[in-house]
C-alpha cells in the first residue's frame, strides 16, 4: 500500500486531485521511455463526457492500453454491440485504437474513477491477451495487489517519486501481471481449476510416448470435444489442445535438464512424430531451442 495514499483516502479531494496530476509527465523530456501515464477524474452531469476508441490516437502496430477503475458512481462500456454497466470495484480494458465507447450516461448521476494508460509493448500485449481472453470489463477488490499496485504507480507519477524509468517499468510490468492474476482466480477458482488440470496432466503423461487427443479426452470425461473443450475453457481458462502441449513440452523440458538423451529421443519420449516438429513447438512454448534450453538448464554433464 502507497504510504498516506489508499484507496479508502480517495474519497478525500485533496488526495484525489492530488492524483489528478500524474498526466502526461516530464518523462520524455528526460529521455524516457514512457511506460505509463495515469490520473483521475470526476464526471458530474456531464453527458458530453464521450470517448470512441478510434479517435484517441494510437496505431494498430504499436497500440496503448487505457486501465479504467471506478471508485464511485458508474458510467458505460461499450464494445462489440455490447454494453456494460461499470460501477465501484468495477473497471475496463481499452485498447486504442479499437471500436469502443465509454461515457457517462443521463441516468447516471457522476462517474468518479482513476486509470492508467499503459504504452510499454510487452505490458500491452499481456493486456490485449488479457482482454481477450476475459473481455474487457473487470471486477477489481478495492484492497487487492492489483489495486494498490496501480495507487503506487498514480502516487509516485503524481509526486514525481521516480528517479528513472526502468523504477516505473518495474511497476508497470508488476501491475499488468498483478491484475491477470487476480483476473483469473476470479475467473477459475483454484481448487476446481488445479484439479482438472492436475487429472488431464496425469493422463496425458500415462500415455506417452503417445499423444491424447482432445477427442479421446474428450470420451474419457464422456462428453462430447465440443462440451467438454468448453467446460475446460470455462473451469481452466486454457483450451485442452494447448494444455495438452505444454505438458508434452514440459516432460521434454524435465528430460532436457536431468539427462543426455538426443533430442531425436526426446521429441519420440514427448510424443512428437519428428525431431524437427518437436522443435519447432519447444522453441515457440520455450523460447530457446531444446540444444540452448539443454545448455542453459541442464543438471548433468557428459562424461
Amino acid at each position: 500500500m502507497v504510504k498516506n495514499c489508499s484507496y479508502a483516502d480517495l474519497a478525500d479531494n485533496r488526495i484525489f486531485q492530488a492524483l489528478d496530476a500524474a498526466r502526461v509527465w516530464h518523462l520524455q523530456r528526460h529521455g524516457w521511455h514512457l511506460h505509463a501515464t495515469g490520473g483521475s477524474q470526476h464526471v458530474v452531469g456531464d453527458t458530453t463526457y464521450w470517448w470512441h476508441g478510434e479517435e484517441r490516437g494510437g496505431h494498430a502496430s504499436h497500440p496503448f492500453v487505457i486501465v479504467q477503475f471506478t471508485l464511485s458512481g458508474w458510467g458505460h462500456f461499450e464494445q462489440r454491440g455490447v454494453c456494460q454497466r461499470i460501477g465501484q470495484n468495477e473497471g475496463f480494458l481499452a485498447v486504442v485504437p479499437s471500436e469502443h465507447i465509454y461515457y457517462l450516461p443521463e441516468d447516471s448521476p457522476d462517474w468518479k474513477f482513476i486509470w492508467l494508460d499503459v504504452w510499454h509493448p510487452y505490458a500491452v500485449l499481456r493486456l490485449v491477451e488479457m482482454r481477450d481472453n476475459f473481455g474487457p470489463k473487470l471486477a477489481v477488490a478495492a484492497d487487492s495487489p492489483a489495486m494498490r499496485q496501480m495507487l503506487n504507480i498514480l502516487h509516485r507519477l503524481a509526486h514525481g517519486l521516480y528517479s528513472d524509468d526502468y523504477m516505473l517499468e518495474k511497476d508497470v510490468l508488476c501491475f499488468v501481471l498483478e491484475l491477470e492474476s487476480q483476473m483469473v482466480l476470479t475467473r477459475y477458482p483454484a481448487e476446481a481449476r488445479e484439479r482438472l488440470l492436475r487429472e488431464v496432466r496425469d493422463l496425458v503423461l500415462t500415455q506417452l510416448p503417445n499423444t491424447l487427443s482432445v477427442d479421446r479426452l474428450s470420451r474419457h470425461y464422456r462428453k462430447s470435444r465440443t462440451r467438454f473443450s468448453q467446460i475446460f475453457k470455462d473451469t481452466t481458462g486454457l483450451s485442452p489442445a494447448a494444455f495438452i502441449d505444454s505438458v508434452r513440452l514440459s516432460h521434454a523440458a524435465a528430460l532436457l535438464e536431468g539427462g543426455q538423451d538426443k533430442v531425436e529421443v526426446i521429441a519420440r519420449t514427448a510424443g512428437y512424430a519428428s525431431a524437427t516438429q518437436f522443435c519447432k513447438a519447444f522453441r515457440k512454448y520455450y523460447a530457446f531451442t531444446p540444444g540452448t534450453y539443454r545448455k542453459y538448464f541442464g543438471r548433468s554433464t557428459p562424461s
